[in-house]
């Protein structure tokens, strides 16, 4: 895909659009924050990299994902509280009643096949909805359930308000939102969030370059860089990137001179290779945006760093030597090297080890190895090599101090 796309250019008819933002006075100054094209006041709206996680983990503490077996779901009538109007909601055994959204009842219309997915939400939304209604929502639910295999499971999401947000097939391929802004802060770490909704179950907006890393023409240095971003967990959006660059952003966050260059999307369906994912965020913001050495380049420069003919095993081990690693986690990152990395004989096949090994850590030494990672990223071809060379002399007494022995059944 990367050779299909070129760096994107600011045309001549660009040039001066959106270049009144630099002497605007706005409530927090005059023009640009420094170092950016970006007006003083949108600036001052923005959002660091670690704000936007505290956004998404405040979600996650409000909710709880489950698997239900269709035989633990019905749809049934219930009230709160004596002065209340009766409701529909879905039941699930042992967990309790959920009020759906309009967005998990379309969910449940498109997994029943009723003739049209708005049918649930047009009974919900009438002004003298009553328990009659309610119970011809649960009749159609009940109704369809005795005809699926109790065992079939569905992905629902459910909040401590008592709703569910999604009603979703077991094939839908959730890809976590905190994973997503951490993706975003390894391969730019410069960035800030802006134009941002970081809700429940739902991250878009924009992700703002600083001039320091834009490698800018000799022609024309004034312009911004950009990303448009988007995901959601729980199937409103597809997983999006689309690069572009601009001319200015004003007080207001009207965006001048935009070009925009091409969307890479992909749907949540299917097991979603998590590494290879970030490569292909990698590879089309590289391939379009023009910028200087960031974590873009460095990232993507791991998979040139081959192990040439030095068993992998011996590799990890010099790595996890280095590192100061423990025997514990030495062996954790050759097995995970082994199960999901093998067909990367190279620095970014033990990177991704190493931070897959990290998620079956507890929290401070997942931390730990995460910046072990970011660590070893930062290698230079000179330092990888001298890796190798110790890599290729360890023998197997030397293996056995590094890795835990294992256990035999």
């Amino acid at each position: 895909m990367s050779n299909e796309l070129k760096k994107l250019q600011m045309p001549e008819d660009n040039k001066t659009e959106g270049d009144f933002v630099k002497t605007l006075q706005g409530q927090t100054g005059v023009g640009y924050e420094e170092g950016t094209h970006v007006h003083k006041d949108w600036w001052a709206t923005t959002l660091s990299y670690e704000e936007g996680m505290e956004l998404a983990q405040r979600a996650v503490d409000e909710r709880e994902d489950m698997l239900i077996p269709a035989g633990d779901i019905s749809g049934v009538v219930f009230t709160q509280g004596e002065s209340s109007a009766p409701r529909f909601a879905f039941h699930v055994k042992g967990k309790g009643n959920y009020v759906p959204t309009d967005h998990a009842l379309k969910d449940f219309s498109t997994k029943a096949a009723l003739p049209s997915t708005s049918f649930m939400r047009v009974i919900r939304r009438q002004e003298d909805f009553d328990g009659q209604d309610a119970k011809l929502m649960a009749d159609a639910v009940n109704n369809w359930i005795r005809r699926v295999d109790p065992e079939k499971l569905f992905q629902v999401r459910t909040y401590k308000d008592g709703t569910m947000r999604s009603f979703l097939s077991e094939k839908y391929a959730v890809v976590d939102n905190r994973w997503f802004i951490e993706t975003m802060q390894d391969l730019l770490p410069q960035g800030r969030l802006s134009h941002w909704t970081g809700g429940d179950d739902a991250i878009y907006g924009n992700i703002l370059l600083p001039d320091t890393i834009m490698d800018y023409d000799q022609d024309d240095s004034d312009y911004g860089g950009m990303l448009s971003v988007g995901n959601s967990e729980i199937g409103t959006r597809q997983i999006e990137i689309d690069p572009s660059i601009f001319r200015s952003i004003c007080l207001n966050g009207c965006i001048w001179g935009r070009v925009s260059g091409v969307s890479f999307s992909r749907r949540h369906i299917g097991d979603i290779d998590l590494d290879g994912l970030k490569v292909s965020f990698a590879e089309n913001i590289a391939a379009q945006l023009p910028i200087l050495d960031t974590g873009v380049h460095k990232f993507l420069a791991t998979r040139e760093l081959g192990a040439k003919a030095v068993p992998m095993k011996s590799v990890i081990a010099s790595v996890a030597k280095t590192v100061k690693l423990s025997r514990g986690e030495a062996t954790k990152v050759l097995g995970e090297w082994n199960s999901y990395e093998s067909a990367d004989r190279n620095l970014f096949g033990v990177v991704n080890a190493i931070t897959r090994a990290g998620q079956t850590c507890g929290n401070a030494r997942w931390h730990a190895l995460d910046k072990v990672a970011g660590q070893i990223v930062d290698w230079s071809p000179g330092r990888w090599d001298v890796t190798l060379q110790e890599a290729n002399v360890l023998k197997d007494k030397d293996l056995d101090r590094i890795y835990a022995p294992v256990a035999v059944a």
